[in-house]
């Protein structure tokens, strides 16, 4: 009997253990903390500026805005450098629709993270 109570806990040390190893990568990633405009927002004029920041450093390795006219010309491309907010200013006024940002990047651990947000412009 003893040796059966050890080997349940020696399996519980063990899930427990693994469980631990596998939530560390998921919590060492930057959490997106701001958009701008705010995802799900709708504006009144074109924003003067569209991005996003984090909760800590990544390299932004993509950043496009599509609407209803196709692809938005921005402002600024993403560069090699690490940031903690990424923000352009389109490159034309945004004439009235719906948006879309989709971006990639490279966390402070390596990780390729990508994400998008989406709002609307009335004129």
């Amino acid at each position: 009997m003893q040796k059966k109570m050890r080997s349940l806990s020696t399996f519980h040390a063990t899930l427990a253990t693994l469980l631990i190893s596998l939530a560390i990568p998921v919590l060492a990633h930057e959490g997106l903390t701001i958009t701008s405009p705010k995802d799900g927002d709708t504006v009144q004029d074109s924003p003067a500026e569209i991005g996003i920041a984090f909760g800590g450093v990544m390299r932004i390795t993509q950043f496009e805005v599509t609407g209803p006219n196709g692809s938005v010309p921005l402002d600024g491309q993403p560069g090699s450098e690490q940031v903690e907010r990424y923000f352009v200013k389109p490159g034309e006024v945004l004439s009235a629709g719906n948006y879309q940002v989709r971006w990639r990047g490279l966390s402070d651990d390596g990780h390729m993270m990508s994400d998008g947000f989406n709002f609307s412009v009335e004129p």
